[in-house]
């Protein structure tokens, strides 16, 4: 370990493969990290419910995580700009696990609900590591890609987790969930000992409490369109996907966690269908406008659904949509920024997508309970339309840029 710490960071050359030694430990960390959070997230709606909750109480619950995920970011991403990556990974897993079995044993309701919201600081800190310790080890060139393969792994172990964590849940309760969460956090600190980390320009700047109220330092005014067309279409979609097995339950379904696992089979081939099929100037464009389509497909679909085979049809059709626009969009973010100021590209990125989440999950909340889920669907249309819109008029022809 210490002859490997001794290494200096070299970038990979453009034209180089994508799938270089310390890319692929990158995946392998995201892919714990990932698990660690959804093998309790997947069936956390189950876990409010069941403790006496409504539909409005987990998205309120739901919306203040994502909500301190939100803060958290910005912070990470200044770590990220300037200080010690592998340090800061290891605390904010610390931060993660030790909230998560505080909120298995508190005696109180209230006391869960602090610790779920200090499991989002630590969750937020840990993903935005990963995410962007990552582009380090990408060719400019193969980013697209990367961030393909980054976001299918996030998605693999979502699928995987979402049929076993509920299964779980049911057989074992969520005392095996945070156990098996714990575990994965733990794998993923080791895995963090093998990366050689690029040293930031600002490596040394001590953070000052006045930086935390200085935007330009902790967002990246670069990233903010496609950042907001994230947020507002997929990451907004990707809230009122959380009550996608409550609805399913509703519905009857035995365990409607095969949503999730049909959607990350589907995003696996159409990652690979992705990387077959050349790309021109032009496909970049045409590809988000396949995915606004489907989208508004999506959408109808599933706020039509009476059958199970109807619910996996709208899970593939997710995956068509979140595979073709979230690496799309995210790489434009990060390309708009010189790699000095990744961390707070990926940081404004993020923090649009959990703004993105909050609205959608609290507003899913209240219009489930009031109108129910199939119409809470429906009501998705009118952000997709404007985010199209707003890609339209200020992006078209910027997602095919070198």
């Amino acid at each position: 370990m210490g002859s490997i710490s001794k290494k200096e960071y070299v970038p990979p050359q453009e034209g180089s493969k994508l799938f270089n030694k310390y890319f692929c430990i990158i995946l392998l960390m995201g892919a714990a990290v990932n698990f660690a959070n959804y093998i309790v997230g997947s069936a956390f709606s189950l876990w409010v419910i069941d403790a006496g909750g409504s539909n409005t109480t987990y998205g309120v619950i739901h919306s203040l995580y994502s909500f301190v995920i939100l803060l958290a970011r910005p912070i990470a991403g200044w770590i990220i700009d300037h200080g010690n990556r592998k340090q800061a990974f290891i605390a904010a897993s610390v931060i993660f696990v030790a909230a998560m079995f505080l909120m298995l044993y508190s005696p109180v309701f209230g006391i869960f609900v602090g610790a779920r919201l200090v499991m989002g600081a630590g969750n937020g800190c840990a993903v935005q590591m990963t995410n962007t310790v990552g582009f380090d080890y990408m060719p400019r060139d193969k980013m697209d890609r990367g961030i393909g393969y980054v976001t299918l792994c996030s998605s693999l172990m979502s699928a995987l987790t979402a049929t076993i964590s509920v299964g779980t849940y049911k057989s074992h309760g969520p005392s095996a969930l945070v156990w098996m969460s714990a575990a994965a956090m733990v794998v993923a600190v080791v895995l963090s000992f093998l990366l050689v980390y690029r040293i930031p320009e600002g490596r040394g700047e001590k953070f000052r409490l006045k930086d935390v109220f200085d935007l330009s330092k902790l967002f990246e005014v670069r990233s903010v369109k496609p950042a907001l067309i994230s947020a507002f279409s997929t990451y907004f979609g990707f809230g009122l996907r959380s009550y996608v097995i409550l609805y399913g339950r509703s519905l009857g379904f035995a365990n409607p966690g095969w949503f999730t696992t049909a959607s990350a089979l589907g995003l696996l081939v159409v990652r690979f269908a992705l990387d077959r099929i050349p790309t021109t100037e032009k496909s970049k464009d045409r590809r988000v406008y396949l995915a606004f389509a489907v989208f508004v497909l999506y959408l109808v679909t599933i706020s039509m659904c009476r059958s199970f085979v109807v619910y996996i049809i709208a899970a593939l059709l997710w995956s068509v949509l979140f595979g073709i626009l979230t690496p799309t969009l995210q790489s434009i973010a990060i390309k708009a920024a010189p790699a000095e100021r990744r961390g707070a590209a990926s940081s404004t990125f993020h923090c649009a997508s959990d703004i993105g989440i909050i609205i959608g999950s609290f507003l899913g909340g209240k219009l489930s309970d009031i109108f129910g889920y199939s119409k809470m669907f429906l009501f998705g249309l009118i952000p997709v339309a404007l985010a199209f819109i707003y890609y339209f008029i200020t992006l078209r022809d910027r997602a095919s840029d070198k």
